[in-house]
C-alpha cells in the first residue's frame, strides 16, 4: 500500500482532512485507512492451528443496497493438533447456513469478530476438510466499497471495489484474516450485464446468464495471503499493453477515460527494469491497475490487480508537477516485495513497505538519473526527521495494525535499504536480495531472514547494523566541525553524536563518509570516519588545504547533519553536485541574495531553483524579494514556478500581490493557477480580485480544483456576504471527492458561523441533510463542518452520532464528538461569559430600578390611602 510521504511525516490524518499536493512522491495525496480498534498490549503472530490451502467465494454485489451475499469455502487440514473448532475472523455479517465435507458441523457461534464452528468430532492432523459459509454483508463499513448512484457518483461509473489491509477482508467474507498463511483463492462474481470483475490470477470464464447477470471466474493458483484477495466490478475503460508474454492492463471509470493514458505510460518499463534488477521474474499470470473512486490509499498491491485511486489521475496540461510513475513503481515493486515474500506479521512490515519504497527510488534513478534519485532521497530522508519518531521500525506495541504505516516503514524502511547497498556495494546487494527472495518465495518472512541471508552471502556480520536500525529507534543526529592544521598538513574532523538517548535511541555506531576537495583535482579525495562515540576527533592527512569539505557526499547514511562550510566553501558548493547544491542553498543568508537569485535563474536542477525561491522568500529584504520577482518569469518547469507562486504567497507584499495577479494572466497550468487562485485570499475588499473569484466560483475544471481554490480563498477572505453564492454552488457540486467535500463545507460553516449572518440556518439544514448521506467522506465532512460553523441548533442533529453502536473506531463519532466539544466551548467561552455577565447585571440592575420605582410608587400611594380611609 502506498503512502502518501506528508503524511507518513505528520501521523495518521483521515482522506477529507488533508490538502491537495502534487510534488514529488505520487501525485495527489492520499491516505491511509483509518485504526479500527486499538488494543493495547505488544503483538506477535497467531498461532496457526490449520493450515488453510484454498479460499473460494461466490458472491453477487446488489448495487442498488450496497449488499453481497453469496458463499465462502475454505479448504484447510490442522497442522499438528487435532482441531475441535475452527475460527474465522468475520465483523458484521449476517450467517446464513454452514456445511462441511470431510468434518461434521455440530454448531456455530457468532461473536463481535469470530465466526467459531464447532465440529461434531476433532479433525486429525493433516487430514484434509471443507467448510461452506452462506453469508451476506449489508453496507460493509470497511473492506468492501460500493460508488454507485445512489451516493452521488455517475451512474457509468459505478463500481464496487474491495481493500483488504491491514485486516479488513473479515468485513464482507469469513476468512483467517492474519498475514502468517497463505493459500490459493478464487473469486466468482455474478454482476449485472456490460459490467466488469476483476480478480486475481486468471479469469477462467465469463458467461452471461438468464437472470441477466454475467459471471466472471477468476482463479489465482498462486498461494498468497488473505488481505491480498482481490475484488472490483463495475463499468471500466480499458487499455492494454505487454511486458514480454506477461499481459498488463489499465481500467479507469469512464468518465476518466481521457486521463487513463498518463497513468500507463510506465508500467511495461518498470516490469523490465524490476526483472533485470532484481534478478527474479515477475511471479504471476497478469498485471492489472484498476483506478477505484475515492479509493482509501494511493494505491494497493493486491498480487497480480493492483487497485489505487482515480483522483490520482491527471490531465497532460499539469506539465512535470503529476506523474503516476512514483506510485506504478511503488505498487510494482509489491508484487515481490509484500506479494511473492510477505510481512509474517505487522512488526515486520517494513519488508513490504520499506523494500517497495526503495525500488521506487531506484526506477527514479533508471528513468530520470542520479540527480533525480539523490534528491528523492534527500526528501526521504526529510520525512524522517519531521516525524522525529524515536520508536523503531520493528514494533510491537501498536494498538492497531495500520498505525504501523508510518515514516518508519516507508522512508526509514527505504534508507535501511539503501545503506545496506551503499556498504555491500550494488552487485552484491543484488545477490543477497536475489538470494532472499528465491529462498522465501510463496512463504512468509521475518527481518531475521533478510539478516541471516545478508550476513551468509556478503560473510559480514550486521548485528550492529539491524540492531540499531531496526530493533532501536531515532536516528544520527551529528554535529560536526571541521579544522585545519597547517603545520602537519591534517584537517581534523569533530562529530558530536547529539540525538537525546533512551532506551529506545542508543548511540550510532556508523561509517561517515568524508569529501575532501583538493586543488588541481577534479574528484574529491574520500575517506571515511568509524562514529561509535558521543565526540570523536577523526585527523587526516591531506596533501594541500582543501577548498570544500563535504559530509557523506555520496549520501550513503541517513543522518541528521548539522554542518556549515565556511564562506569560500560554501561558494565551492554552490559549484558541486545537486546535493551539494541544495544543502549549500539552505546555508545561504541575506548576504548571499546575489547568488540565490542567480541559482533561481539559471541552475540546471529544478529542485536547486525551486529551494532558491523559498530562500529568498525567507529572507524577505527588499533585495531579496525583488530577485524572487526578477526569477519568477522565464521558468518553464512548473514545479519552479509553483515554488515561487508559493514563495510570492509567503511575502504578501503588494508587490508579490501584483507579481501573483499577472502570472494568472498567462499561466495555462490549472495546478499552478489554482495555487495562485489561494493567494488572492489574503487580498480583500479587492474588486477585481472578488469578480475573479466570483468568475471561478461559477466555471468548471477537472476535480473541480479552480473552483475549490477559489473557495478557500473565500474562506480566507472571511466576507460573509458570499455565502448564498457558495450554499448554492454546492448544491451542484454533488460528485466532490472525499477531501474536497470536506474544504468546501468547512469553508461555508466558517463564513456562515456568525449568528447574525441570516443563511447560518440554511447552511446548518445542508450540512444537516449530509449527516446521512451514503457517503462516509461526506457525512464525516458536515460532521466537521457544523463544528466550524459553531451554531448551538447543530447540537440537536450532532449529539445523536454520539451514542456508541461499537467499540471499533468511528471517524463520524470521533468528529462529532469534536464538533459537540467545540460548539459548547463557544457557548462557554471567556468572552461569552462576559456577555452573560454583563447581561445578568443589567437585568439585575433593571429589575433594582423597577423595585425602587414599585417602592416609590408604594410609599406616594399610602399617605393617600390613608386619607381615603380616615375620611371613611
Amino acid at each position: 500500500m502506498r503512502i502518501p510521504p506528508f503524511i507518513l511525516a505528520v501521523g495518521l490524518l483521515t482522506l477529507e482532512a488533508a490538502a491537495d499536493s502534487t510534488d514529488c512522491l505520487h501525485c495527489n495525496k492520499h491516505f491511509l485507512p483509518q485504526p479500527l480498534k486499538l488494543i493495547p498490549g505488544r503483538k506477535y503472530a497467531r498461532d496457526r492451528r490449520a493450515d488453510i490451502l484454498h479460499v473460494k467465494l461466490d458472491v453477487t454485489p446488489d448495487f442498488a443496497k450496497r449488499t453481497i451475499s453469496g458463499s465462502a469455502t475454505l479448504r484447510f487440514k490442522p497442522i499438528a493438533l487435532p482441531l475441535e473448532k475452527l475460527e474465522l475472523d468475520a465483523v458484521d455479517l449476517k450467517i446464513t447456513s454452514i456445511t462441511a465435507a470431510g468434518a461434521q458441523v455440530e454448531e456455530h457461534q457468532v461473536t463481535e469478530d469470530k465466526l467459531i464452528i464447532t465440529f461434531s468430532k476433532a479433525i486429525a492432523p493433516g487430514a484434509e476438510a471443507t467448510v461452506t459459509v452462506t453469508y451476506s454483508a449489508v453496507q460493509p463499513d470497511h473492506g468492501l466499497y460500493f460508488r454507485t448512484p445512489e451516493m452521488g457518483y455517475k451512474a457509468g461509473d459505478t463500481q464496487v471495489w474491495s481493500q483488504g489491509e491491514a485486516e479488513e477482508h473479515r468485513f464482507w467474507f469469513p476468512s483467517y484474516d492474519y498475514p502468517n498463511e497463505r493459500f490459493t483463492s478464487e473469486v466468482i462474481c455474478h454482476v449485472p450485464k456490460g459490467m466488469q470483475v476483476i480478480s486475481n490470477g486468471t479469469l477462467q470464464s465469463e458467461k452471461p446468464g438468464n437472470d441477466g447477470l454475467t459471471t466472471f471466474h477468476w482463479l489465482q493458483d498462486k498461494p498468497h495471503v488473505n488481505y491480498l484477495i482481490a475484488m472490483t466490478a463495475g463499468y471500466f475503460h480499458k487499455l492494454e499493453d505487454k511486458a514480454g508474454n506477461l499481459p498488463l492492463a489499465m481500467l479507469v471509470p469512464p468518465s476518466h477515460s481521457a486521463q487513463a493514458a498518463n497513468a500507463f505510460t510506465d508500467t511495461r518499463k518498470i516490469i523490465e527494469f524490476y526483472q533485470k534488477e532484481i534478478g527474479v521474474p515477475f511471479a504471476w499470470d497478469k498485471y492489472y491497475q484498476v483506478y477505484c473512486l475515492d479509493f482509501i490509499a494511493g494505491g494497493m498491491e493486491n498480487t497480480s490487480c493492483t487497485f489505487e485511486a482515480a483522483d490520482m489521475l491527471f490531465n497532460s496540461d499539469t506539465e512535470q508537477l503529476r506523474s503516476l510513475h512514483e506510485l506504478d513503481a511503488h505498487e510494482t515493486a509489491h508484487q515481490w516485495f509484500g506479494d511473492l515474500v510477505t510481512c509474517r506479521d505487522w512488526s515486520h512490515l517494513w519488508l513490504n513497505e520499506g523494500f517497495a519504497s526503495y525500488y521506487t527510488l531506484l526506477y527514479e534513478e533508471q528513468k530520470l538519473g542520479a540527480d533525480a534519485m539523490k534528491y528523492a532521497l534527500w526528501k526521504e530522508a526529510q520525512q524522517v526527521f519531521q516525524a522525529n519518531d524515536t520508536r523503531p521500525i520493528v514494533w510491537r506495541d501498536y494498538g492497531d495494525p495500520m498505525q504501523q504505516f508510518d515514516s518508519r516503514a516507508y522512508p526509514k524502511g527505504a534508507w535501511v535499504l539503501h545503506m545496506l547497498r551503499s556498504q555491500l556495494g550494488p552487485d552484491l546487494y543484488r545477490k543477497c536480495i536475489r538470494t532472499y527472495l528465491e529462498r522465501h518465495r510463496n512463504s512468509i518472512v521475518r527481518t531475521e531472514d533478510l539478516q541471516d541471508v545478508i550476513e551468509e552471502i556478503s560473510g559480514l556480520s550486521f548485528d550492529q547494523f539491524f540492531d540499531q536500525w531496526l530493533f532501536h529507534g531515532g536516528v544520527p543526529e551529528l554535529k560536526i566541525d571541521y579544522a585545519w592544521d597547517a603545520a602537519s598538513k591534517q584537517a581534523r574532523i569533530t562529530v558530536r553524536q547529539t540525538q537525546k538517548l533512551s532506551e529506545q535511541v542508543r548511540l550510532f555506531r556508523l561509517p561517515l563518509p568524508v569529501g575532501f576537495a583538493i586543488p588541481g583535482q577534479k574528484e574529491l579525495l574520500r575517506v571515511k570516519a568509524d562514529v561509535s562515540k558521543e565526540v570523536e576527533d577523526f585527523y587526516f592527512p591531506l596533501p594541500a588545504q582543501p577548498e570544500l569539505v563535504r559530509i557523506d557526499p555520496d549520501y550513503t547514511v541517513l543522518a541528521k547533519v548539522a554542518f556549515t562550510p565556511a564562506g569560500p566553501m560554501l561558494d565551492k558548493q554552490l559549484q558541486s553536485d545537486v546535493l551539494g547544491r541544495l544543502l549549500a542553498i539552505s546555508s545561504l543568508d541575506s548576504k548571499h541574495i546575489d547568488k540565490l537569485g542567480k541559482a533561481l535563474r539559471e541552475d540546471a536542477f529544478y529542485a536547486v531553483r525551486a529551494e532558491a525561491a523559498k530562500a529568498l522568500s525567507k529572507i524577505a529584504e527588499p533585495e531579496a524579494r525583488a530577485a524572487l520577482i526578477a526569477g519568477s518569469s522565464n521558468q518553464p518547469d512548473a514545479r519552479v514556478r509553483r515554488s515561487v507562486v508559493q514563495s510570492l504567497a509567503a511575502l504578501n507584499t503588494p508587490e508579490s500581490q501584483e507579481t501573483l495577479w499577472k502570472m494568472a494572466q498567462s499561466e495555462k497550468n490549472p495546478d499552478i493557477l489554482a495555487s495562485i487562485i489561494e493567494t488572492w485570499g489574503a487580498r480583500p475588499g479587492d474588486s477585481a480580485v472578488a469578480a475573479e473569484l466570483r468568475k471561478q466560483l461559477k466555471a468548471t475544471s477537472y476535480n473541480s480544483a479552480l473552483q475549490l481554490a477559489a473557495i478557500r480563498a473565500l474562506r480566507a477572505q472571511d466576507d460573509e456576504s458570499v455565502v448564498p453564492e457558495l450554499l448554492a454552488r454546492l448544491q451542484s457540486l454533488n460528485d466532490l471527492r472525499g477531501r474536497d467535500a470536506g474544504i468546501a463545507f468547512d469553508a461555508v460553516a466558517f463564513l456562515a458561523r456568525r449568528p447574525t449572518n441570516a443563511q447560518r440556518d440554511a447552511e446548518r439544514e445542508f450540512l444537516a441533510s449530509k449527516l446521512t448521506d451514503p457517503r462516509n467522506s461526506w457525512r464525516l465532512a458536515s460532521t466537521r463542518a457544523l463544528g466550524t460553523l459553531r451554531d448551538p441548533k447543530a447540537l440537536a442533529v450532532l449529539e445523536p452520532l454520539l451514542a456508541s453502536g461499537n467499540a471499533r473506531i468511528d471517524p463520524v463519532r470521533e468528529a462529532a464528538a469534536k464538533s459537540v466539544q467545540d460548539i459548547r466551548a463557544g457557548l462557554e467561552s471567556p468572552a461569552d461569559l462576559k456577555k452573560l455577565w454583563d447581561r445578568v447585571q443589567q437585568l439585575q440592575k433593571q429589575a433594582e430600578e423597577q423595585q425602587k420605582e414599585l417602592e416609590t410608587l408604594k410609599k406616594k400611594s399610602q399617605p393617600a390611602a390613608a386619607e381615603k380611609k380616615a375620611g371613611k
